[in-house]
């Protein structure tokens, strides 16, 4: 007497295959495919999107300075931002008084938040813009009540200082008449 064969040894293999939960190669290839035009697509808008936020740092920071100048001649008072390029950030201050001299200076309140004007340039808007400042003796700039650039001895900053940031953007403080520039790609 032969016995009839188990349903599982009468099924061909392709046929048991089938009937398994899982992805065939075709369809993970498909998917790899998806992901990678999608990634082309979606790549250059996170290029231009860290540009964007490097260009907002460098207007940012020209604005401040430009307050910094503007304020110092409409009070008298010298006005001081110091930098701190290591932590992405810098501080405007003013001095206690006419000729207080800088070592009196206190950080002033930021016009737009009420807060103290400390601005961190890897925060918000500018994430991931950091700066490094060429032509200024150490690491501050002072404005005069007539808005010329001072070095930390108070003596008119002679040359131009430039405040570079990646990909090409700056901060210019032309020498010896303070005007801000600012120069994005």
């Amino acid at each position: 007497m032969t016995r009839p064969p188990a349903s599982d040894d009468a099924t061909p293999r392709h046929a048991r295959a089938c009937g398994r939960s899982g992805f065939t190669l075709i369809e993970l290839i498909a998917v790899i495919i998806i992901l990678a035009v999608v990634a082309m697509v979606a790549a250059p808008s996170l290029v231009g999107a860290a540009e964007a936020r490097v260009r907002a740092g460098a207007q940012q920071m020209a604005r401040d300075l430009a307050y910094a100048r503007g304020r110092a001649q409409s009070t008298g008072i010298a006005i001081w931002v110091r930098f701190t390029p290591a932590q992405s950030m810098y501080t405007v201050l003013a001095e206690s008084g006419v000729g207080a001299g800088r070592t009196t200076a206190l950080t002033i309140t930021d016009p737009a938040t009420g807060g103290p004007m400390v601005v961190r340039l890897d925060r918000e808007e500018s994430r991931g813009a950091t700066f490094s400042i060429n032509g200024l003796t150490g690491d501050e700039v002072g404005f005069d009540r007539g808005g010329r650039p001072l070095n930390p001895d108070t003596s008119v900053l002679a040359s131009n200082a430039t405040i570079a940031f990646p990909g090409g953007a700056t901060v210019t403080i032309t020498g010896r008449t303070g005007n801000i520039s600012v120069v994005t790609p």
